[in-house]
């Protein structure tokens, strides 16, 4: 009997290592798919800040040639500074995503979790060929993390734009409320589409049809969708997605309103 009884207590201790094990391993996942993620905004980003350089130089070197033109000078230098601010957003909304990834839930504005996710890429779609659009009311609040929200939008947007490399296209984000407190975001693209066999497997960790890729900001590690569903199920949320191959795909994000505060025994 004691024997068993030791044994049993054995298992329950083996079982306990084995899930901090997997909580370590999912920590660490999450972490390689966030690294992937920077490096692909890096990748664009790299080439937006050669651009602002090549302006800031530009107009740094029109300033210097006429020294005697006070009012062409401050213009050269107003713009340089817009300049140099703009880099400096881009390089905020990179930080944010690592910074405020592990922080507790609050009511966050939608419209600037998506304008973040959007800087965040370090480039302009347009250049691209792609069109974005926004609609996002500006008092529409979601319940969530902030940085993981904007992770998963990254992840998203990310993927939008693989779609849309060869021929162009359109970007389009929608926020809208729900019931109870409730916030709908969805992410469509009018890019390729995705294969029927391979929407089945979309959300699978490290399945990916972009492995392969020419360029590294268009690589994939299979890992985006899955720590995307990870992160909308931990919130209590879903993620669903709609795809027709030559029209386009739509992923919906759905994130559950603030809970009610619990009650309290009273007289």
């Amino acid at each position: 009997m004691a024997s068993l009884i030791e044994q049993r207590r054995g298992l329950h201790l083996q079982l306990r290592e084995n899930e901090a094990r997997l909580h370590l391993l999912q920590q660490q996942i999450q972490t390689a798919q966030k690294l992937a993620v920077l490096g692909a905004t890096t990748c664009l980003a790299a080439h937006e800040f050669n651009n602002l350089l090549m302006v800031i130089v530009n107009y740094a070197e029109q300033a210097l040639g006429r020294p005697d033109d006070a009012a062409f000078m401050r213009k050269a230098l107003e713009k340089t500074i817009q300049h140099c601010n703009h880099a400096a957003r881009i390089i905020a909304s990179m930080m944010s995503l690592v910074r405020e990834s592990a922080g507790g839930r609050e009511d966050v504005p939608v419209r600037s979790v998506v304008d973040d996710a959007l800087l965040c890429l370090g480039r302009n779609l347009r250049q691209d060929a792609i069109r974005v659009d926004v609609a996002a009311p500006d008092d529409l609040t979601a319940y969530a993390v902030r940085g993981q929200l904007q992770q998963v939008l990254v992840n998203l947007i990310l993927n939008a734009r693989q779609a849309l490399l060869q021929r162009g296209g359109r970007l389009t984000i929608t926020a809208r409320p729900g019931t109870n407190g409730a916030v709908e975001i969805e992410v469509a693209d009018t890019g390729c589409g995705i294969e029927p066999a391979h929407l089945q497997r979309i959300f699978e960790p490290f399945f990916s049809t972009k492995a392969q890729a020419d360029q590294p900001d268009q690589r994939g590690m299979g890992l985006g969708l899955t720590i995307c569903k990870e992160i909308v199920e931990a919130h209590g949320g879903r993620i669903s997605v709609q795809s027709q191959l030559g029209a386009g795909t739509a992923f919906t994000v759905a994130l559950p309103g603030r809970p009610p505060p619990p009650k309290t025994d009273g007289p």
